[in-house]
């Protein structure tokens, strides 16, 4: 089964900093995406528009296998999130 842990950071440079992070640790099945919560974005990084969402925060995704899900949190945690969260990936 797949879950997906998701991070929203304060800033680009913390979500770059955690994306390094799991690519060092190079966990299996790890699928990642980055979205900011502003415009003008960079190539590659899409914008997610939500009321909780302050412009600047950038929102990392990562799709994982459960067995491996605590470890993408534990690696995501090390960069101080302002939230961070799971939930099963159902696909039908």
């Amino acid at each position: 089964m797949l879950e997906v842990v998701v991070a929203v950071f304060g800033s680009s440079r913390a979500a770059v900093a955690a994306i390094d992070d799991l690519e060092i640790a190079r966990i299996p099945s790890v699928t990642v995406r980055q979205f900011s919560a502003r415009a003008d974005l960079e190539d590659g990084i899409m914008e997610l528009r939500h009321p909780s969402l302050t412009p600047g925060e950038r929102i990392v995704a990562v799709t994982v296998e459960d067995r491996h899900a605590q470890s993408v949190i534990e690696i995501l945690d090390m960069q101080t999130p302002s939230r961070l969260t799971e939930a099963p990936l159902r696909v039908s």
